[in-house]
Order: structure tokens, then C-alpha cells, then sequence
């Protein structure tokens, strides 16, 4: 509602400009390490409700939270809007796996979430093998980009770099997802 922004903006304090025209000043510089921050909050997030809706663990329901991280500085700054976002009374960091609990996969990084609700294996199971199956299907249409000939001259440096950063962060994934199944069985 722009009419009603530019009025509270203009009662606020006597201006000359209107709000819904103005040139911001440039940012400037980034934070980066903020950005990547806020990307593993989110993608966090939306893994453990995601996952807690498909093994039928109520939102409100109490749950723990494990960490294996290569990079457990990164969840330092984000875990206590990380607990209230997903109602965990605790997270931990973690070198092994906790027996009963769900896995999900963020990046590189594996959640353990611990819940009183009997986990069933078989639907995790289950959904490891969909996820699988897709990133297989997904690393080979990406090595079939970059092993054509035509592509690979033709394509920007930039281009070829960013499929080969797919490739990699694929082929991490398979393999974290292949840790889990094993842990599984």
C-alpha cells in the first residue's frame, strides 16, 4: 500500500522528497559470510519442517537437533532463530549419528532430528532413495554438458565453472545421501 507508506513517511518528519521515487543509496560491499548464513538458515528450515511433515511429527512438537558439520562456526551465529523457526529445545554438534532419528540434508551438512514420535525407517528410506535417484539423474546430465566438445568450446569460462561447481556439489550430496542409507540398514 504505497499511499499509506508515503503518508506515515511524510508524517514522521517534515521531508521534501516522496518516498516511492527515491534513489537509494548504493549498498556497497556485502557481506558475504551474512548471505551464506541466511541461505543455510533457510535451507535448514525448510528441510526439518519438510521433513517432520512427511514423517508425520507435528510442527509444534518438541524435537532435538543434531549437527554434523564440517563448518559448525556458520550455525553458531543462526541457531537460536534456527530452534524457534523448527521448536527445538536443542542443538548440538555431532560426530556420529543418533540412534532414531530423521537425517536431512542441507549442502554438505547432515540435521539429525530427535523426536519422542516413533521415527518409521522405511519412509526415510524411502525419500533418501527419491532424492538419490534424482541427483544421479541430475550429475549425469551435467557430465553429459561437459563431456560435449561443442559445449565446452563454446561455452564461457564462467559457464563451464559453475557446471563443474554443480558436479562437485552433486557428487557430495550422493555421497552423503549413500552414508545415510548405510546408516540406516
Amino acid at each position: 500500500m504505497p499511499f499509506i507508506t508515503e503518508e506515515i513517511y511524510h508524517l514522521l518528519k517534515e521531508r521534501k522528497d516522496d518516498l516511492t521515487v527515491k534513489q537509494f543509496k548504493d549498498p556497497g560491499n556485502v557481506d558475504q559470510s551474512i548471505l551464506a548464513a541466511g541461505n543455510i538458515l533457510k535451507g535448514s528450515v525448510t528441510a526439518i519442517r519438510d521433513a517432520k511433515n512427511k514423517n508425520q511429527v507435528k510442527p509444534k512438537e518438541k524435537i532435538k537437533l543434531y549437527v554434523q558439520s564440517d563448518n559448525p562456526q556458520m550455525y553458531i551465529g543462526i541457531n537460536k532463530i534456527l530452534a524457534k523457526q523448527v521448536n527445538a529445545t536443542s542443538i548440538e554438534f555431532t560426530k556420529g549419528i543418533p540412534a532414531t532419528s530423521l537425517s536431512v540434508i542441507i549442502n554438505k551438512d547432515k540435521i539429525y532430528i530427535e523426536t519422542e514420535q516413533v521415527i518409521e525407517t522405511a519412509l526415510q528410506k524411502e525419500q533418501l532413495l527419491k532424492d538419490l535417484e534424482y541427483l544421479k539423474g541430475f550429475l549425469n546430465s551435467v557430465e553429459r554438458k561437459l563431456n560435449n566438445e561443442k559445449f565446452v568450446q563454446n561455452a564461457k569460462a564462467e559457464v563451464i565453472d559453475l557446471e563443474r561447481k554443480k558436479k562437485a556439489d552433486a557428487e557430495i550430496k550422493i555421497q552423503v545421501i549413500e552414508e545415510s542409507l548405510s546408516a540406516l540398514n
